[in-house]
């Protein structure tokens, strides 16, 4: 920059005591010519425009040491020790910087103020947005024309609402937007519409931004499909209403005009279609056509008082789902507007909170008039932080009461007994750890945080709970008469994973199959483990035991009543109790236990008897005493018959818990010999981390599983042929991956594979609520674990007697994975996909099953379930093919196995590795293929429908409750490497700067 410096000089003198900031700073400076030294030197500073002058001391004719230009630069604080008052001013091309410490924090803030607001391109933005924020309110711009700022850019109102309206009880009112004969913002220019809905409820005096429509892209006449809901309590008869038209270039939003009116002017209008004139500064640029109709509520109470002969076209009202579980939303909200984002309460019978709804009207093939009432409903799922806290507190009674077992083993030798406490130690540390993790679950929950972000997926104090947990439902109601009903719903969550853990030795998949920690947490039924075969046998020690123990009460009592035969029939029964002791401990698991643990304690802890065969009969020969003793009972010494068995019945129990306690001591060696085992192996996973890392899929998994059953189980509930297919044959969940066999997401899949095998050993049973309120509860171990449902009353009334009398529901999770990215591209062309194609290949085995069994128990019942029969099976023979195909990125094997589980009446879940981008272009997908070949939405309309879905719809909310940003993490690259069906549409990402997905 060229200047004169005496000019700049004189003008500095002339501005003290005149310019818009001065006074005393000290300022960062160097001293020596060699040598740089920093020192801090006092200086007077005048700030007038944008210029910051810095002379020796404040006086007129002091000498001006220098000049700052403040424009494209930062204000930041730069405190340090001793300057506590400090700031620095950066410069963004160069990165130069000039270091400041004010005398007192109020002056570091004034300066900072000053300094901040004072340039040309700050006050050109403020110019702007006050020049828009005028034209928000009056429609007119404040510059006449010609006007020599007239040229600047215009501050409009943002492309989306700050805050999108969350679904409030039920729809009251809705809208349908078109416009006509619109002029361009730009000359002689086709203008991309998109109409923004604003609202001002009396006695407000402001406009509240509400709701935004599509961009409908070189069309004079656009039809806008995204519709405009209002909710009870929203609106009022009285309420304006504002619709601003947008002609969108690129990045530029320019006005093209706006029209307003009330909500009455709207119900009055003839035959329900409101005309207004779209107008911009008094000249009338085009036609805003609005079509309304009006849902009822609770049997036609609409929440809109209409007066007398208003011609409204009533729609039912959008139900969530079948049963009338919605209750009012709640108020209390002071912010402004308020009163239209207040979340909903629901029920027990809709778990999900902070709902986010959008709907649509999409045209009808071979229908001019006909439409596709379409509504998108998102919600977090309620037990986000619930199930985890549960199975925290039940994996902490586990560890426990293996700290126990272990303190039973006593007398061992040195080398076990050293062993023994350095288990018992990882145990303590996972009790001490798991207790963390609870309170911290806890102290999440009491700050209102409802869902785990994608940004908060590596937090390690949130490792239980499942990345971006959300339940996306369709309903679709064709015609205005036509009850809208739900005919999609998907739970969307990041992948089952660990991801504090990191993925450097890879998943649990990987380490199972390349250390021996295979022993441990395998639920395969092939590859069952000593450790878990243990469990299961003390398990059903402990029931026999309890048998035991009520048979013996049970001939006390007898004889205590006098009753012989009852005395005889218990005794029988004892035998055979006995006898069922004898079978489950009379295998190799004992047999090798103790012999082991024989040769394990010192010599005067030795076992009285290591031989299983041997223990039994000792126990054997006081129940052929107690039979000796009841086979001498007669009615000549009946006054005697307590005494004569309470010696025998005595010693049988001592005999009993004798040898049961050996039996235990054995299967915990058993226990601690596996364990400790993993810690002398040199493995690159240690016991503690690797119990850590599974409990943490397997937490994620089970809460996803358990959102899923309900969902499915609430929006079925009403099809009897549906429950008895839960009892018969139990619930398939159907879990699409889109992850990549690349990199770190090779790992995230391993730990996918465990966490499937996991849930496969889940089972639900339904019971009576107690309140509307009533959470699922979980129950059982990590090896074999049960989820009480809670249903309503009305609702238990129709479950089959064995689903009421407790029967259990066994779960089939099946995995399809596709991977989509550029990561999956890579893999395809120089790595290996040899994991994804196994996985697919063993699914397509397993739902074939699960269709065979359906067939068997249900496919002739009825002509619809022997469709839905043979439509699966024709499906199967499809996505067999495609399975088995060379092809990269086989996307029709997700597309196929989606379908055959909406066949079947199966739980749909969708993820990638945050349930953000590539889950928002396969749910969307999904959703729009749905609509054209099951609800005959006209084909034509695919990409538009798809792309106002992607582009306005509830999956870019999502994402910016993940990332604060409505747009997804793609960048050009990314793009290009996605299936032309799951790429998004422009300006919904960003094209240059890179994002994590």
């Amino acid at each position: 920059m060229r200047f004169n410096t005496k000019e700049l000089a004189y003008y500095a003198s002339t501005r003290f005591g005149k310019a818009d900031k001065e006074g005393a700073l000290w300022m960062k400076e160097y001293e020596g010519l060699i040598k740089k030294k920093e020192t801090y030197t006092q200086r007077w500073f005048l700030l007038t425009g944008n210029l910051l002058f810095y002379c020796r001391e404040e006086h007129p004719d002091s000498m001006v040491v220098g000049l700052i230009i403040v424009e494209k630069c930062r204000v930041e604080v730069e405190s340090t020790e001793g300057n506590r008052n400090g700031f620095r001013l950066m410069f963004d091309e160069d990165g130069v910087g000039y270091s400041f410490v004010a005398n007192s924090a109020r002056e570091q803030d004034e300066w900072r103020t000053a300094i901040a607001t004072t340039s040309y391109e700050y006050l050109r933005m403020a110019f702007s947005e006050l020049r828009g924020q005028l034209m928000h309110l009056t429609g007119k711009d404040p510059l006449v024309e010609d006007h020599p700022l007239g040229t600047l850019p215009i501050t409009t109102v943002p492309a989306l609402p700050t805050t999108a309206p969350a679904f409030e009880g039920k729809a009251v009112f809705e809208l349908s937007l078109a416009c006509s004969s619109l002029v361009g913002s730009l000359h002689d220019s086709v203008p991309n519409s998109l109409i923004v809905t604003s609202c001002m409820r009396p006695p407000q005096a402001y406009w509240i931004r509400y709701a935004q429509t599509e961009v409908v892209e070189h069309n004079c006449d656009p039809q806008f499909y995204t519709t405009v809901v209002f909710y009870a309590g929203s609106v009022s008869l009285h309420t304006r209403i504002k619709f601003e038209v947008f002609d969108k270039h690129e990045s530029k939003m320019c006005p093209i005009g706006q029209a307003t009116c009330t909500v009455l002017d709207i119900i009055k209008a003839p035959d329900t279609c409101c005309r207004l004139e779209v107008k911009f500064d008094d000249v009338t640029c085009g036609y805003l056509h609005i079509r309304a109709w009006k849902s009822e509520v609770n049997g036609g109470e609409s929440g809109l008082e209409l007066s007398a002969g208003s011609q409204v076209t009533k729609s039912p009202t959008p139900d969530l789902l079948s049963e009338e579980d919605v209750a009012d939303g709640g108020g209390g909200a002071s912010e402004p507007g308020s009163e239209f984002m207040s979340p909903a309460k629901f029920s027990f019978s809709a778990p999900m909170d902070n709902i986010v709804v959008r709907s649509y009207l999409f045209p009808v093939i071979n229908s001019s008039d006909e439409k596709l009432k379409v509504t998108e409903v998102m919600g977090e799922g309620r037990y986000s932080f619930s199930i985890p806290m549960q199975l925290l507190e039940l994996f902490i009674e586990e560890e426990t009461r293996a700290l126990q077992q272990y303190a039973s083993l006593e007398g061992l030798r040195q080398e076990w007994e050293i062993g023994r406490q350095e288990v018992a130690l990882v145990h303590s540390e996972m009790i001490s750890q798991y207790k963390e993790n609870c309170s911290g679950l806890q102290a999440q929950l009491e700050a209102g945080v409802t869902f785990k972000k994608s940004t908060a997926k590596g937090m390690p104090e949130l490792d239980f709970v499942p990345v971006n947990l959300h339940i996306q439902q369709m309903k679709v109601g064709r015609g205005e008469e036509e009850k809208e009903r739900v005919v999609y719903t998907c739970v969307t969550a990041g992948c089952p994973t660990a991801y504090s853990h990191k993925f450097k030795q890879g998943g649990l998949a990987k380490l199972r199959s390349t250390t021996p920690l295979a022993n441990i947490g395998s639920t395969n039924p092939s590859t069952v483990t000593k450790t878990q075969r243990g469990q299961a046998l003390l398990g059903q020690i402990e029931v026999v035991l309890g048998d035991l123990q009520k048979e013996v009460d049970s001939i006390r009592s007898a004889a205590r009543g006098r009753v012989l035969t009852s005395v005889h029939t218990s005794t029988r029964a004892l035998a055979e109790n006995v006898h069922k002791l004898k079978s489950l401990c009379n295998i190799n698991l004992i047999h090798d236990s103790l012999r082991d643990l024989a040769g394990a304690v010192e010599p005067e802890f030795k076992l009285s008897e290591t031989n299983v065969v041997a223990l039994c009969r000792r126990v054997e020969e006081h129940v052929v005493s107690v039979e000796a003793v009841v086979s001498s009972l007669t009615p000549s010494n009946i006054e005697r018959w307590c005494e004569l068995l309470e010696k025998p019945l005595v010693d049988f129990l001592s005999a009993l818990t004798t040898t049961t306690t050996i039996f235990r001591k054995a299967v915990i060696f058993l226990f601690l010999r596996e364990s400790y085992s993993l810690l002398q192996e040199r493995v690159p996973l240690g016991l503690k981390s690797y119990l850590h890392r599974h409990d943490i899929v397997f937490s994620q998994a089970v809460t996803v599983t358990i959102t899923s059953f309900v969902f499915k189980l609430l929006q079925s509930f009403a099809v009897p042929s549906f429950l008895t297919q839960l009892h018969k044959v139990g619930f398939l969940l159907h879990w699409e991956s889109l992850l990549s066999t690349h990199g770190d997401e090779q790992g995230m899949l391993e730990d996918f594979i465990v966490a499937i095998a996991d849930i496969n050993q889940l089972t639900f049973k339904l019971c009576l609520a107690e309140t509307l309120q009533d959470f699922p509860q979980v129950s059982g171990s990590r090896y074999k674990m049960c989820v009480e449902v809670p249903v309503q009353k009305t609702m238990f009334r129709l479950l089959p007697a064995p689903l009421q009398n407790g029967a259990e529901i066994s779960v089939s999770a099946i995995l399809f994975t596709q991977g989509i990215n550029e990561q999956q591209t890579i893999a395809d062309r120089f790595g290996d996909s040899t994991l994804q194609d196994q996985i697919n290949i063993r699914s397509l085995t397993e739902l074939t099953s699960y269709c065979s069994r359906y067939r068997e128990c249900l496919g002739n019942s009825s002509t619809t379930l022997v469709q839905k029969s043979l439509r699966s099976f024709q499906l199967l023979e499809q996505l067999r093919i495609h399975v088995h195909s060379r092809k990269s990125k086989k996307v029709e094997i997700l597309a196929l196995s989606q379908e055959i589980c909406r066949t079947v009446d199966g739980g749909r879940v969708t993820s990638c590795k945050s349930a953000k981008d590539r889950t928002a272009m396969g749910v969307t997908l999904e959703q729009t293929q749905i609509l054209v070949k099951e609800m005959k939405m006209a084909p034509s309309e695919y990409q538009h429908c798809l792309d106002t879905m992607r582009s306005y719809g509830t999956r870019i909310r999502n994402a910016e409750k993940n990332i604060g940003a409505r747009q997804y993490a793609f960048n050009a690259l990314q793009v290009l490497t996605l299936p032309i069906p799951y790429r998004p549409p422009e300006n919904t990402y960003k094209k240059k700067q890179q994002l994590q997905t």
